[in-house]
């Protein structure tokens, strides 16, 4: 309850779910059993191996393992006997057993993946996603937490700690403290499942084929493989208990860590003092509470060459929750050529730091207490008849322009990730805002599609943008990568192509059928059909200031760019109307986002 305040036990009941086992991702889904198993209609005998593989028709086809090429998983040697075609609503691996809890591993369904074999209790499924297979565990979320708890927190903890009795219904006994650590894991990650469903489509905007994943962009499941008697016990003490949000009574997404540094970063649980993230005893000490690490100067100075030599580092701003002054919001890295001004978290990001909680000591310059400024603002949308816009900061403050409403923000709420982004609705009645790392907030008319917050991706995320509809939305990473959710599609991105600078920006066109990208040097990236009207790519933008954002006109026949200092340049039929600069209002920050209202 410390760490999820606005939240409340409460319960659900155990439901199938389904998880998508990555290892297995684009390969044939192959299958054998110690027991006799079938898939749709096709018996298989005790020891078979069968194999289901994806046709080009968007059919499967059911094959057998040919005697003497192979037994089990070991198929150095396959050959495959071809079978039945089969639609995916037959391709269905079922043991032969419906008590999944009591399965074992000489009647439990055990997948063969390019790395390793995998007890799986329960069923499996084929999933077609864009075109590739997809292997889906069909398990009930009990059954899931099995896999799940061991694998996200040691359950030797269980044994750690002095013993007392639990108020557990029924009673488990006298437990050591450490086994309290594997209930709350079990009620956490038992939450964050059931929030999650529906979440894996098999196209954008298409139907769901699955929940939840079993990697470390979801939680990190390895079926029967780890499973262990400590922390089953631990699941069965807290069954079917879960966090409900305060208010809507919604399941929380209760996204955990292992180490928090000493204080939550906030967001949608508030941030707090975690006063046992330092703790360290025999087999449990955390060696992330405090850390030091050394970065060569060179390093710096290759990975921003338009610094010159590095001479001074200066932290500005710190979100001033902890040691030191909390979190590195944003610092400047100083040379003979030049400054270059990060986020805390783009610098963690592209020098591979454990946080964005740290201070410099070194041979140059250095300040590392922040002078007190406000956060980076760092996104815009906009809302009204196409007369106004928004801009946001990274602490969730909204500022208003021209005829734009405020629906609300996030400022004065902590957050986990600072804010870089934000879309308005198609109405204007509403707006989304995005985190770092993916994370989505809803104001407004505005409708949660899904997000990236805890799955993989390959850079901080900087930006976003609505499909014209308002059914879907674009998350855009600094590498040019795109993230397409709801009804949205990708034309076309960046990611993995060379960049003179980052992405920090992007707009939709109106059909919706292309996008615009702008660079922080203000270059600008036209996808699908849209159309460039000008950039400031080849013109140095005064006063040291960068591009942070970008936004079209209503019709898409021009765009603004907004640029650190809070000025706004227009293109094509893009009129001018204000900006923070030149308010009465304005205020030092690092202006980063904007967008037009519709």
């Amino acid at each position: 309850q410390h760490y999820f305040s606005n939240a409340t036990i409460g319960t659900a009941p155990n439901q199938n779910i389904r998880v998508v086992m990555t290892e297995n991702d684009g390969f044939p889904i192959i299958v054998t059993d110690a027991s006799p198993f079938t898939v749709a209609t096709t018996a298989f005998a005790a020891g078979s191996t069968a194999q289901i593989v994806r046709l080009s028709t968007g059919l499967w086809q059911v094959n057998t393992l040919k005697a003497g090429t192979g037994t089990g998983c070991n198929l150095v040697s396959a050959s495959w006997i071809t079978g039945p075609s089969i639609s995916e609503a037959q391709a269905v691996v079922s043991p032969n057993t419906t008590a999944y809890s009591t399965e074992t591993s000489a009647n439990a369904l055990q997948l063969c993946t390019p790395s390793r074999s995998i007890f799986l209790r329960g069923q499996i499924e084929a999933a077609d996603y864009l075109g590739n297979p997809r292997t889906v565990n069909v398990v009930d979320v009990e059954d899931y937490l099995r896999g799940v708890v061991p694998s996200e927190s040691p359950s030797g903890w269980g044994n750690i700690g002095p013993v007392s009795s639990l108020p557990t219904s029924p009673s488990i006994g006298a437990k050591p403290a450490g086994f309290q650590a594997l209930m709350v894991q079990a009620v956490e990650a038992r939450s964050y499942a059931l929030s999650s469903l529906g979440e894996f489509t098999s196209s954008p905007g298409g139907p769901s084929y699955a929940d939840i994943c079993d990697s470390t962009q979801c939680q990190v499941y390895l079926g029967m493989n780890n499973e262990n008697s400590i922390t089953d016990q631990a699941i069965q003490a807290t069954a079917g208990e879960v966090m409900r949000m305060d208010g809507t009574n919604a399941i929380a997404r209760t996204e955990y860590s292992a180490s928090t540094g000493g204080y939550t970063y906030g967001g949608t649980f508030p941030a707090v003092i975690d006063q046992y993230d330092g703790i360290c005893i025999p087999y449990a000490c955390n060696p992330n509470h405090d850390w030091t690490t050394t970065l060569p100067i060179s390093t710096i100075e290759t990975t921003y060459p338009s610094l010159g030599t590095l001479t001074q580092i200066q932290v500005t701003a710190r979100n001033g929750l902890g040691d030191m002054g909390g979190r590195v919001m944003s610092l400047n890295l100083i040379g003979t050529s030049g400054t270059v001004p990060l986020a805390g978290y783009t610098f963690e990001w592209n020098f591979g730091l454990r946080s964005d909680w740290f201070s410099f000591t070194g041979p140059i310059a250095i300040n590392n207490d922040s002078p007190g400024q406000p956060g980076s603002t760092t996104s815009s949308t906009a809302t009204g008849p196409g007369n106004g816009y928004l801009i946001d900061d990274a602490t969730g403050g909204v500022e208003t322009f021209g005829d734009a409403g405020n629906y609300g923000s996030m400022a004065g709420k902590f957050l986990y990730k600072p804010l870089v982004g934000m879309a308005s609705t198609p109405d204007g009645k509403g707006y989304w805002m995005v985190a770092s790392d993916g994370g989505i907030f809803t104001f407004g008319d505005a409708t949660y599609y899904g997000s990236m917050g805890g799955k993989a991706i390959s850079a901080p995320i900087v930006a976003m943008a609505s499909t014209p509809d308002g059914r879907g939305y674009w998350l855009l990473g600094s590498d040019g990568a795109i993230y397409p959710f709801g009804d949205a599609v990708n034309y076309g991105s960046m990611g993995g192509k060379h960049l003179n600078k980052p992405m920090v920006g992007m707009w939709p066109t109106a059909d919706g059928k292309g996008y615009w990208m702008v660079a922080s040097d203000g270059g600008i990236f036209t996808f699908g059909d849209a159309t460039f009207y000008g950039s400031l790519g080849a013109k140095p933008i005064n006063q040291g200031a960068w591009a942070t954002s970008f936004s079209a006109t209503k019709d898409g026949l021009g765009y603004y760019i907004l640029d650190s200092l809070g000025r706004v340049y227009t293109f094509g039929d893009a009129t001018y109307m204000g900006d923070p600069n030149h308010s009465a209002g304005w205020h030092l920050v690092t202006y980063a986002g904007i967008t037009v209202t519709p």
